[in-house]
This record gives structure tokens, C-alpha cells and sequence, in this order.
């Protein structure tokens, strides 16, 4: 059927394709929806009696669900809680506390919102754009349910039949209290808001947690991509075979409405069932993680080095010092790559200031005085007399990088305008002046000696020589008999 065809029957008052005189098999041929009071037209469900559905797996059922705008064909499986997607298996997202959840989402957590009353949802559109032109033509919808997860597929057969999703979509999401999707406050939503205001209905406001955002902390240094099949690799141990590839599916849809041919749709619906289920064990990897970093195991062994740092990076920004700090410790214990093992011990070296700062920030008050904020009860302060612990981490990030001259800077401030160790910040200065140097003779050996060490480094080297004549200066300046520095 051309466009003109599908514009005609969407005008009130035009009748319908009329229906195949037979349905053969592998076909549903489902009720007609109920007459419209203004016009006497059957409602959606008409205009798409007799088309055939693809063979139907093991374990799903189709029905049709009635609608004040029609019939909605729906199908359906439920899935076990023991049911795995690679290593991961469903009942992980159940387990997560409510601070998991806190600490994935962007924003304060709203009551009742937990894996066991959320809606998983995954769309297959006709396109990638929001705009009117799109439609989402399949609507999955995942939900944990009594000893299981059951997913619910509404399938739009026709366009006429749009309406009636929508419809039944929209009930299915008024029983939940959040949603869950990835890359779903972008697309998913935004796209299915923008169909059910075309059609002057309105979706529930739920809070939406979009697991993209916190995998991409988590993950962006372990995986190849954040796309979900890459993350199903990496993460959950799960490698699909013969799926349809995403760029494909409008045109199988289109291929459909054309010829009527179903069976190349049947990858589409497992490919969008596939999604939500490792959407649900994705999420409850998540919330484990965030939860207890250090003991959380929801593929059956401990989290990677790099996800604990990412998890203590994640913790510092919320100012959950403590427990960032034990994450950071523990990432640089089981081992990082270099470029994380740098970023660690800088991090580890902020949380650790930051902890000192605290305690040295809360006295008791003196006479008249209020008393300041007490430190949080996360956060364990350490002695106010106690030097500061960022020191010791800093030297040894020192003594164990041999690249960058981060902790050497870092240290010679420290001693300059904290301690007032004039001494001590000459002496990391030079050492930091020295691995430039030593730096620079590699490279040139590596390089050829006619030609020049990169700009980066020349600017490098000389930060530190000015930093190193100022401190000389004070020094100078110190010195018997010298009253004024020239």
C-alpha cells in the first residue's frame, strides 16, 4: 500500500482496506474494534484483520487487549528469576537497596521507586528521529510480576492501529511507579510522548531512571562502547547470535506493511525482548555495585579494579568521601592501568584533603559562638591535629610513577603555602625538573636529537623553572642580612 493509500484511510469517514477473505495459518485474526459514534468506521484493529504474525518461540503468547480506541495485539512472556543473561541473573535487580538507586540516579530518589514496581521499556521505531514522521510500531514493556519478569509486547500492525497501543500502553505504564530504559530520556520517551500527544492523550509522569548515563561512568573505561550489545559483552557475558541489527528494523517493518511477510520480524521481537531483559540485569549490576562496592559480586565475582574506581569517582562527587576513598584504595590494590592508577591516587589524594579539611573546618565553638556543621555521618573524621593524609598518598604516587610530575607540583605547594617548608618545595621541584629532563633525553633518543621535544613539554619545563626561581627568592629573601628580594 503507497502513501496516498495510508493518507486516504486515515481521513474520517474512509473505508477501510478490505480484509482477506480467509486467514491462513500463522495469522491473527482478532475482533474488529468498536464502531466510532461520529463517523460509524471501525476503530484500528480493522484495517490490519488477517495479517500474519511471525512463528511465535516457545513460551510467548499473543492476545488482544480492549481499549476504549480499539483492540491492541499484545504479546507476552515470562521470564524466571534464575533466568541469566550471561553471567547476570535476573533477581540481582531486586536485591539492590534503596541508597543503590539513590546513588545512580542524577536527582533526589522519589518514594516507591525500586526495580519491583518500575517499567523496563524499549522501543522499535520506524527511524531515529523524534519528530512526527516516527513511529514506534513495537512498545516492550518489562515488568518484575509474582515468581517472575514478564515482558509485554504491543504491536501496531497498521497505523490505523496506533490509537489502540497507545491506549494500552498507557495503562500498562499508569500501574508503575518509575521507569528504567537506556538511552530512554532521549529517545524512548521523548519519541512516545510526542505520538500520544499527537493523538490528544497524555502518558503518566514517571520518575525515569536512564541506565546510559550511569553506565557510561561506570563502564566507558572497560568497554569498547556504551552501546547496550557492547555492554551485554563486556558486562554481562552475553553474546547474541544472529541478531537483527538495529539499522535494519524500519525497513523489515516497512517490508511488512508492503508484502505482508512476518517471518523476517521475528528477530525484531526477540531482539526488543532481548533488550529488556538485559536492561533489568544491567540495572541490577548497577545497583549492586553502587550499593556496596566492595562486596557486591552480581556476575559471580568481585567488581573489576576499574569499576571500583569509576564507583569511588562517581562517590566523590556526591561528597560520599568515606566510602570513595575505600573504593579508590581498593581499585589501586587490585590493580589499574597506568593512566587510571594516576587519576586514582589523584583522586584518593582530593578525598583524603577534603576529609582533613572537614575536621579541621568543625571545633567545638568558643564562648558566644555557634557551633559549625558536624561532619556527616558517612564520613569519619580523622584527628584535627593529624597532618594531612594527601602526603603520604602523594609520595607514593611519586615514588611509584616515573611519568608525571603531577605529585611532584602537588607536593611542592603543599610544603610552599601549607607547611611553609621553603626547603622541602625547592627540593620536589627540582625532582620534578629532573624527570622533565630525564623525559626529554628519552625522547630525543627515541625521536632523533635534531629534532625538538614537543610544545606540551617545553611549557612544562618551564612552569616548573619559574616556580623554582620564586621559591629561591623567598628563600633568598630569608636569609641574614637580605631585606628586600630584587
Amino acid at each position: 500500500m503507497n502513501l496516498r493509500e495510508r493518507l486516504r484511510l486515515l481521513r474520517p469517514g474512509a473505508p477501510h482496506r478490505p480484509a482477506p477473505q480467509a486467514a491462513g495459518p500463522g495469522t491473527v485474526a482478532g475482533p474488529q474494534g468498536p464502531a466510532d459514534p461520529a463517523t460509524g468506521n471501525r476503530a484500528a484493529a480493522g484495517s490490519a484483520v488477517g495479517r500474519p504474525l511471525p512463528p511465535l518461540p516457545d513460551g510467548v503468547k499473543s492476545r488482544f487487549v480492549a481499549t476504549p480506541l480499539g483492540q491492541a495485539l499484545c504479546l507476552e512472556r515470562i521470564y524466571p528469576l534464575d533466568h541469566r543473561q550471561g553471567r547476570v541473573p535476573l533477581a540481582v535487580c531486586l536485591q539492590v537497596p534503596r541508597h543503590g538507586w539513590q546513588r545512580l540516579l542524577s536527582r533526589a530518589l522519589p518514594p516507591g521507586f525500586d526495580a519491583a514496581g518500575a517499567a523496563f521499556l524499549d522501543l522499535e521505531t520506524t527511524g531515529l528521529g523524534r519528530g512526527t514522521g516516527t513511529y514506534a510500531f513495537l512498545v516492550g514493556i518489562g515488568r518484575f510480576v509474582e515468581g517472575g519478569f514478564r515482558v509485554r509486547q504491543y504491536f501496531m500492525r497498521d497505523y490505523p492501529e496506533e490509537p489502540a497501543v497507545l491506549a494500552a500502553v498507557q495503562a500498562e505504564l499508569e500501574e508503575a511507579r518509575g521507569l528504567i530504559t537506556f538511552n530512554g530520556r532521549a529517545f524512548d520517551w521523548p519519541l512516545l510522548e510526542t505520538r500520544a500527544t499527537l493523538h490528544r492523550t497524555r502518558l503518566p509522569a514517571l520518575p525515569h531512571l536512564d541506565l546510559l548515563h550511569p553506565a557510561r561512568r561506570v563502564w566507558r573505561p572497560i568497554a569498547d562502547s556504551c552501546r547496550l550489545g557492547d555492554l551485554e559483552a563486556a558486562v554481562l557475558g552475553l553474546v547474541r547470535r544472529d541478531d537483527v541489527p538495529g539499522a535494519v528494523i524500519p525497513q523489515l517493518y516497512f517490508n511488512y506493511l508492503r508484502s505482508g511477510e512476518a517471518a523476517p520480524l521475528a528477530g525484531v521481537f526477540e531482539h526488543n525482548r532481548l533488550d529488556i531483559v538485559s536492561m533489568a540485569c544491567m540495572a541490577g549490576y548497577l545497583g549492586q555495585a553502587a550499593a556496596q562496592p566492595l562486596s557486591a559480586a552480581p556476575a559471580g565475582a568481585p567488581l573489576a579494579a576499574a569499576e571500583l574506581f569509576t564507583l569511588g569517582r562517581l562517590l566523590l562527587e556526591r561528597d560520599e568521601v568515606q566510602d570513595a576513598v575505600a573504593c579508590l584504595e581498593e581499585a589501586l590494590d587490585r590493580g589499574l592501568p597506568p593512566g587510571l592508577r594516576r587519576e586514582a591516587y589523584r583522586l584518593l589524594a582530593v578525598a583524603h584533603r577534603r576529609r582533613w579539611r572537614q575536621a579541621r573546618a568543625y571545633a567545638p565553638p568558643a564562648a558566644g559562638q555557634a557551633a559549625a556543621a558536624p561532619p556527616r555521618q558517612d564520613q569519619a573524621a580523622p584527628d584535627r591535629a593529624a597532618p594531612d593524609p594527601a602526603v603520604a598518598v602523594l609520595e607514593a604516587w611519586a615514588r611509584e610513577d616515573g611519568l608525571s610530575t603531577r605529585p611532584y607540583v602537588e607536593l611542592a605547594k603543599h610544603y610552599e603555602h601549607r607547611v611553609r617548608d621553603l626547603e622541602a618545595a625547592r627540593s620536589w621541584t627540582l625532582r620534578a625538573i629532573e624527570l622533565v629532563q630525564r623525559r626529554r633525553a628519552l625522547r630525543s633518543l627515541g625521536l632523533g636529537a635534531h629534532r625538538r621535544p614537543p610544545a606540551p613539554a617545553d611549557r612544562e619545563l618551564a612552569e616548573l623553572l619559574h616556580r623554582l626561581r620564586r621559591l629561591e627568592r623567598k628563600l633568598a629573601a630569608r636569609r641574614p642580612g637580605n631585606q628586600r628580594v630584587l
